[in-house]
């Protein structure tokens, strides 16, 4: 298209710009040839097609529009083909350097994000805690960043706890579906991003547990951090999950439990069972390379419960998914 044509655009509010955004660009729908812009309060985003943006931005309300921005400068397409950006800071994982060099990898990425401080890799995920292990590539040595997700702040400290950038809209998706007044349990918290959006969004009770301690002191600052947002009560905890009914008093109490430990979170069943109430919602995360054998394998775990629903959540790898299934227990029990 010649400069001053008009484009095919959809507009956002500018506090849930920067996650629309990366979703639109992991799958290709941003036209490159036009600047993103803004326009008062909103964040205006050529777009190459409508095809697939209600799944997409589902919950997300936005406006497509017809819309006339500047020419982009600089036609520069990606070669990097998997990186996390957490705040000012890029993670690639170790096979990427399998097919291109050191050298190229930081040229790319410093050439599509210019305040980029530091660019990590990532060689592994290591012990319960999920920790990544990660190596200096290019930049100065960060411990601590805080980012954003929806407006609401997180610290995060690197190669020490862990957090997926990707997941923000998901900790928003599960907010949504919360009710007021409910009690919520997240076994596998991390630093906080389920209970932070919920308590952003709904008065409800929430109890917020990590066994990892470098998590618990974060997800405990992070509640500080957003605490004149919050209007719900979030409890934090440093406990092992398959003991957590032995410190509270939350047997059969629960309205929803939230298990987000995907290669693990079948091991904890009994869990499940004694802390939700008789028709209660687990939201349970499982990584799987087979959806259907997934449903069989939860069939015999937790006999009686119905699937309300699922979801692929985050690829993982080739033919690899995190699925998130929800799970109604039965009323009989």
């Amino acid at each position: 298209m010649k400069p001053g044509t008009s484009v095919l655009c959809i507009s956002i509010d500018k506090h849930l710009a920067e996650l629309v955004i990366r979703r639109l660009r992991e799958k290709d729908l941003v036209d490159t040839d036009y600047l993103i812009t803004r326009a008062n309060d909103n964040v205006i985003i050529p777009v190459k097609t409508l095809e697939g943006l209600n799944e997409l931005l589902s919950n997300t309300r936005y406006y497509i529009i017809q819309c006339n921005p500047p020419p982009s400068r600089r036609k520069h397409v990606p070669r990097v083909p998997s990186y996390d950006l957490i705040g000012n800071v890029a993670i690639i994982r170790e096979n990427v350097l399998d097919f291109m060099g050191g050298d190229e990898v930081v040229k790319e990425l410093r050439s599509i994000h210019p305040n980029i401080r530091a660019i990590y890799v990532k060689e592994e995920t290591v012990d319960k805690y999920r920790i990544p292990k990660l190596r200096l590539l290019w930049g100065e040595h960060i411990d601590t960043i805080v980012v954003k997700e929806y407006g609401l702040l997180f610290k995060v400290s690197l190669g020490k706890v862990y957090y997926n950038p990707r997941l923000g809209e998901e900790h928003h998706r599960i907010a949504l579906m919360v009710r007021n007044g409910e009690l919520v349990v997240d076994l596998f918290t991390g630093i906080g991003g389920f209970p932070i959006h919920i308590s952003s969004l709904k008065a409800a009770r929430i109890i917020a547990n990590d066994l990892n301690p470098e998590a618990y002191r974060l997800l405990c600052e992070n509640i500080l951090l957003n605490h004149r947002r919050l209007r719900g009560g979030i409890i934090p905890l440093n406990l092992d999950a398959g003991e957590i009914i032995n410190y509270l008093d939350i047997h059969g109490k629960a309205d929803r439990v939230i298990a987000n430990l995907p290669r693990w979170s079948l091991e904890f069943t009994r869990v499940y069972d004694a802390v939700l109430k008789p028709g209660g919602i687990l939201h349970l995360y499982i990584l799987t390379y087979d959806r259907e054998a997934s449903v069989i394998e939860l069939g015999s775990k937790l006999p009686g419960w119905s699937i309300q629903g699922s979801r692929l959540v985050l690829e993982y790898a080739p033919r690899a998914g995190i699925y998130r299934f929800d799970l109604v227990k039965p009323k009989d029990v």
